[in-house]
């Protein structure tokens, strides 16, 4: 997929303009839990970035993006002194982002990359944090319509089978809370699952 390209000619039907409202009632039934340093992996235009910038006591929110034009399109809109949003490649994470963050939010990436990369998501999010970090995400199950289907994507679904299979069957991390969120961008409501891990 070339995603630069999909933000130049300004086709991002995945972006809503606002953040992920799966991660807004998280943090509203969570305010204090979230501090440190954050990655953001597909971070796109930086909704979900500034929002955790905001609403939480992190002291560093990186977001990372494949798109030089999605990060350019973040910073000039979102940036702060605690919110920036690099161009970079999850899958080959700079030496400095290894056990670097407390915490990474994960919305929508998980979904875009190709099938096969799952199981190197898992082990590029395990670099960038910390021992006992937690990776914070929305996924989505059931993201099929008469536009997309199984084996077209992305979107590509996922299951709460698949990420127990991958994430905690991989011996990195360890499910602490998993619930289908009551809030979701409108035609996903009932199709996603909030799942917080930690790093072991």
């Amino acid at each position: 997929m070339d995603w630069e390209s999909h933000y130049l000619d300004n086709h991002t039907p995945w972006d809503k303009g606002a953040a992920a409202p799966p991660l807004l009632e998280w943090l509203e039934a969570n305010p204090t839990l979230i501090s440190g340093d954050i990655l953001v992996p597909g971070s796109g235009k930086g909704h979900d970035g500034a929002a955790l910038a905001e609403r939480t006591a992190a002291s560093r929110v990186v977001g990372l993006d494949i798109s030089p034009s999605a990060a350019g399109f973040a910073n000039a809109t979102h940036q702060t002194e605690r919110f920036h949003t690099q161009t970079g490649d999850l899958f080959q994470l700079p030496a400095h982002h290894h056990s670097a963050f407390d915490w990474v939010w994960e919305h929508t990436c998980f979904c875009a990359i190709d099938l096969e990369m799952r199981d190197a998501y898992v082990e590029a999010v395990h670099f960038a944090l910390k021992p006992g970090g937690n990776l914070l995400g929305v996924f989505y199950r059931n993201p099929y319509d008469d536009e997309h289907q199984p084996g077209g994507g992305p979107p590509h679904g996922t299951s709460n089978e698949e990420i127990v299979s991958r994430f905690v069957g991989s011996g990195f991390f360890e499910i602490v809370e998993s619930y289908v969120p009551s809030s979701s961008y409108k035609g996903r409501e009932e199709l996603e699952q909030l799942i917080r891990m930690k790093r072991l």
